[in-house]
Formats: structure tokens, sequence, C-alpha cells
């Protein structure tokens, strides 16, 4: 069927891979202060990003917080990013995030290779996230995901969730007294629970008199684990995560960051092996913290390089 291939190939250009899951596209990371460290990010996740990493951890934000992203693809696509996160009485965060995909002209063809005419195609995620405090050392939180796929007539939607945590210990609240780590913090999550893509092909066909077929692709659910340490007088992070879902092995991140001043930070890790770089700014303007992030990442098994950018306010 036309419809099929064609949604097989929309999700395979996103998939980096192994590819060709649903919900490819997500995989990819759209945040240049988590791309720049190696997208080792589960266990810091402590701005505006955590709403897409772990909501377990956007209960660290404490200023209320939008902002949003851009990553340039091959092939003519692009990923697109926004959020907004409050902080509820210093304990707790609400927020809610889209995430979208697009890409170049999809060009409709019949049986017999005919060109139909150009298909419109949307890919989308929409999130309410909420993340609370439970102790100086817990933080818990998850969100509820709207996921809504669109070609020309054929449409998909469903409901998902995610759900995450994390521990944090410093000197004498769970580190022994002169550690030399400023905060060391352990996390994981859990996403994509019960997302899934159910459609038909005869969405399409129908206007041409034939009958389709019913389908569901599955959201594979994934697993992230990690761990940060800030030390240096709160100058250095390190990071490292491992992942994996069901239908990909074991993937590993590792990155730091480091503070050349409150202003600016530089960034550098490995991300699936591959390298990755990122700078940021920070710049108080009167009671407003703007920041901009910059990221550069190798493309998985497409060679060459993709670039992130991203800005936030924190009011």
């Amino acid at each position: 069927m036309l419809v099929a291939l064609l949604l097989g190939l929309f999700a395979t250009a996103f998939a980096e891979e192994n590819g060709g899951y649903a919900g490819a596209y997500l995989q990819l990371s759209m945040n240049p202060r988590a791309t720049g460290m190696g997208n080792a990010y589960t266990a810091v996740s402590d701005d505006i990003s955590a709403v897409f990493f772990n909501p377990g951890a956007a209960a660290q934000v404490q200023r209320v917080t939008f902002g949003g992203a851009y990553r340039d693809l091959s092939y003519q696509r692009s990923l697109q990013q926004l959020a907004i996160l409050f902080p509820v009485r210093g304990e707790a965060a609400i927020g809610v995030s889209a995430e979208m995909a697009s890409m170049g002209d999809i060009i409709g063809r019949t049986s017999r290779g005919e060109p139909t005419g150009t298909l419109d195609n949307t890919d989308a995620v929409f999130s309410v996230v909420f993340s609370r405090r439970f102790s100086r050392f817990l933080s818990v939180g998850g969100d509820v995901r709207y996921y809504y796929k669109k070609l020309e007539t054929t449409a998909a939607n469903s409901a998902g969730f995610d759900v995450g945590g994390m521990l944090h210990l410093k000197p004498d609240a769970g580190l022994p007294g002169g550690s030399p780590i400023d905060l060391l913090r352990l996390a994981a999550v859990v996403r994509n629970i019960a997302a899934k893509y159910p459609w038909s092909t005869g969405d399409y066909w129908g206007k041409y008199g034939y009958y389709g077929t019913a389908h569901t692709d599955k959201v594979p659910v994934l697993v992230k684990v990690g761990a940060s340490v800030l030390f240096l007088k709160s100058k250095l992070l390190l990071a490292a995560d491992g992942e994996v879902d069901e239908m990909r092995g074991v993937r590993g991140y590792f990155g730091g960051e480091y503070k050349l001043a409150e202003q600016a930070s530089l960034r550098a890790g490995l991300s699936r092996g591959k390298p990755t770089f990122g700078i940021g700014f920070k710049v108080p303007v009167g009671k407003v913290m703007p920041s901009i992030d910059i990221a550069v990442e190798q493309a998985q098994n497409l060679g060459g390089w993709e670039s992130i950018f991203g800005f936030s306010l924190g009011f």
C-alpha cells in the first residue's frame, strides 16, 4: 500500500540506527545543552529540558522558565521544541511542552509510479509534566503525552506517559562531610509507556474506492539510568547514562560541562560513540535570566554534523 510505504519511509527518515520504529525522531536530542554533553542528561535535567529528559527532575527548576530549541537535520528535515515550566512553592513544578518534526515535501505516487502531488505531513508530541520533591534527597515526577501523526488523510494518535525520579546527595546530606563532591545525582526514567500509532491505509485509499488495512505501530518503551557529579566548587559537571529499549541494544552516553565563568560554559561528550560539542551563555538582565546554547553532534550512520540551537528565559 502506498500509505504504508510512505509512513515507513517517514519513520525511517528520522531513525538513525536500526531504523524505522514508530516515534524514531524522539530518540534524537533537541536540547543543545544536553547534546553538547553527549546526551548524558538523565541525572542533570536541572533546567527547562527536564520536561523532555526526566520529568522527575523538573522540581529542581526554581524560576518560571520558557524555552525552545531547533535542530537542523540532513535531507530537509528539522526538529523543534517549546516548553514552559512553573515552580510550585519551591518543592514542585508543573509544565507543558511540544515536540515537532518537519521534513521537505513528500511526493505521492500511484502503484505505477505516477506522481499524485505533494502529501502534507505532521508529527508532534504534546505533554503536561508534574514533578515534586518528597525530601531533600528524592524527587519524583511524570508526564502525560499526546502523540499525533498525520500524512495526507491518514492520521494516528494516542496517549502515553513517562515516569522518572532523581536522588540528590550532598556533603552531610547523604555524602560524607568534607567530600570533594558538591552534588551527586542518580536518576532513572521510563519513557513512551503505552504510546502507539493506530492507523489504517483505508483513510487514504478510500477516495480511490479501495479498502485498506488497519495497523498499530508501537513506540518502543525506553529505560534510561544516569549519574552526574558536580565538583571543583561547582565548576565541573560530569555525567553518564545507560539506555535500553524494547527494540535495540544497550547504548551509552558520556559528557561534561565546565564553567569558564558564571556567564559561559564549554561542553563535550560521546553520544552512542559519536562526539558532541557545545557552548552556552547566561547573562542576567535585571531579574530575567536569558540563556543561549549551541551544540553540534555527528549524525548517526549518516556522516557529517548536525547543529542544535536553543534559548531559555528564567523569570
